[in-house]
């Protein structure tokens, strides 16, 4: 995290980041609120040193050092409230006009399932609210985007009575540290999971996520 924002971040990952690196005496710059994409490729060509709140891939496994997970989050579908049918299933969905965020994985079973039966447009939208829209304005059927994260939007995109999140769980991914294997970083992925470890079993990672209501998981 080498480039210095324009703006502070706040969160479970953003201060779970600052506690953790402070206890191992590294200095941690957040950097800027890029498309979820590009800080991917930033972190495989080393120019950012770890990227926080990232879904588990293979493709990622075998790119990135993975931390442990912080925590379980659920992907949620959300549709507006004039759809005339309430999908019960993923496999409802099929037929269906989709749309998620660019560049954001919700899990290998997941995306299998999607290339070969939905149709889920993925534009590179400078906001992702931008999605909540087409989804209000009836120019998409449903959105696949972390239930938190969607809720949040919900809100912040005016459109309360509108959309709704379905009661069912798209996939339920753990979230993580992902850091580069092209900076010296990479090093300190073991004493990183080992803090992390101790946070886990001492009920401090639980204490902080239960403080907040903030997006976490891929982009």
């Amino acid at each position: 995290m080498r480039q210095e924002a324009d703006v502070g971040l706040n969160g479970v990952l953003p201060d779970l980041a600052i506690e953790i690196f402070s206890a191992l005496d590294l200095p941690l710059v957040m950097g800027p609120d890029l498309p979820w994409k590009r800080l991917l490729t930033l972190l495989e060509h080393g120019q950012i040193d770890v990227l926080a709140g990232a879904y588990l891939t293979d493709e990622r496994l075998a790119k990135f050092g993975v931390s442990l997970p912080v925590m379980h989050e659920d992907v949620g579908v959300f549709v507006r409230t004039s759809l005339d049918i309430r999908p019960a299933s993923l496999e409802d969905l099929a037929g269906l006009r989709g749309v998620a965020p660019f560049g954001a994985s919700f899990g290998e079973e997941f995306e299998t399932y999607a290339a070969a039966k939905l149709s889920i447009d993925r534009q590179p939208f400078d906001d992702f609210k931008t999605n909540m829209y087409l989804l209000a304005e009836d120019k998409a059927d449903y959105l696949v985007i972390a239930r938190r994260d969607g809720e949040m939007m919900i809100q912040e995109a005016g459109v309360e009575g509108k959309v709704e999140v379905l009661p069912w769980s798209a996939a339920v991914n753990t979230v993580h540290f992902l850091f580069s294997r092209a900076t010296p970083c990479i090093r300190m992925l073991e004493s990183f999971d080992e803090e992390l470890q101790r946070r886990r079993e001492s009920g401090e990672l639980n204490k902080l996520i239960e403080g907040y209501t903030l997006p976490t998981g891929d982009g």
